[in-house]
């Protein structure tokens, strides 16, 4: 046994804190009603030899059943899935759109989920007939982003997906055509956005789309109320679920497609959350902003995201606007105090 495996795992059998080690077994997992024979390192109490959950060794064990069967059953892995996306030029979105399914489908199927069988025909019938691809284009196209159309018309007519297109360039862009009060007398830069929300994903683990949009709203309306500008230069947008950063999904898209952060399905399947791909550069932060966001990440570190979405519902600059309106950072003045 290496020293490496000695480690110190909580035993419920035990109801101590126990030494460990790792044993390498033949186990059978049912997938789907079918039995999966796979070896497996499975962690063990050195006292009294009960298996232990250990989530990397699981998780690992998972994905070499679910490798197993994806192979006896001649299905697409999840690193196939994304070169069938890939192959179009299209987001997680983009993908979504085109087949009808949910963003999070998508993900998770990206991510190690096993697709039902008519979905992996349709990935299938996607990745080999582009006649089919076409056809579910025309059905779609309406209502999908300008970008992934242009990706997607440029593959369909034989180019290689255009790689080329610099979303943040993009986003800078729409944001610089707006009237300074909606940017909060601020330039809007593709670097500091992505290290704000780097810092954000680190400091909150787990932190879904939600609650990171909220989180940003109050970093740039504090910061101006305090201050006199915002913090990111980006502009607000009312919809449903409260303020969100304008073109927040082409933001998004941004990120992922930089791989600067990785959007993972939470385990109920309802929503993503962040995980960052970097450590976070504040080198391009000033004191007065740097304490703007060491405050609001602590400030709402205990809410969730029903939470503070709920908060955010409360502020003057939600109520006083309207569906989908921009919303001025003259409303910071109101903003509660926290």
């Amino acid at each position: 046994m290496k020293d490496s495996d000695k480690v110190v795992y909580y035993c419920p059998q035990c109801d101590l804190d126990v030494e460990t080690r790792v044993e390498n077994k033949k186990e059978v997992y049912s997938v789907r009603g079918e039995d999966i024979l796979t070896d497996c390192a499975v962690r063990i109490c050195n006292v009294c030899n009960t298996p232990l959950f250990d989530e990397i060794l699981d998780e690992g064990t998972l994905k070499k059943v679910y490798d197993l069967y994806r192979e006896k059953h001649n299905m697409l892995s999840s690193e196939e899935i994304c070169e069938v996306r890939e192959k179009y030029g299209l987001s997680q979105r983009g993908m979504a759109s085109l087949l009808n399914w949910s963003p999070t489908t998508i993900a998770r199927y990206e991510t190690g989920a096993l697709p039902d069988s008519a979905h992996m025909a349709t990935l299938l019938m996607v990745r080999d007939n582009k006649e089919f691809a076409r056809q579910l284009y025309e059905r779609a196209k309406d209502k999908m982003g300008r970008l992934d159309r242009d990706r997607l018309e440029a593959a369909l007519a034989g180019a290689a997906p255009s790689k080329s297109v610099d979303l943040g360039y993009v986003l800078s862009k729409r944001y610089k055509d707006l009237d300074s009060l909606y940017l909060g007398y601020a330039e809007f830069t593709p670097e500091k956005i992505s290290n704000l929300i780097l810092y954000f994903s680190q400091a909150h683990p787990r932190l879904s789309k939600t609650k990171l949009m909220k989180l940003l709203f109050y970093t740039d309306f504090n910061h101006f109320k305090n201050h006199g500008y915002s913090l990111s230069g980006m502009p607000y947008q009312h919809l449903p679920y409260g303020p969100v950063p304008y073109n927040h999904g082409l933001l998004l898209d941004y990120l992922v497609e930089n791989d600067i952060v990785s959007l993972v399905p939470f385990e109920s399947f309802d929503g993503e959350y962040f995980v960052p791909r970097f450590e976070p550069d504040l080198s391009g932060f000033d004191e007065e902003e740097l304490a703007t966001l060491r405050k609001v990440a602590e400030h709402f570190r205990p809410f969730n995201a029903k939470e503070i979405s709920d908060l955010s519902h409360e502020e003057e600059a939600y109520v006083a606007t309207g569906d989908r309106e921009l919303i001025s950072y003259k409303f910071a003045e109101s903003l509660r105090d926290f």
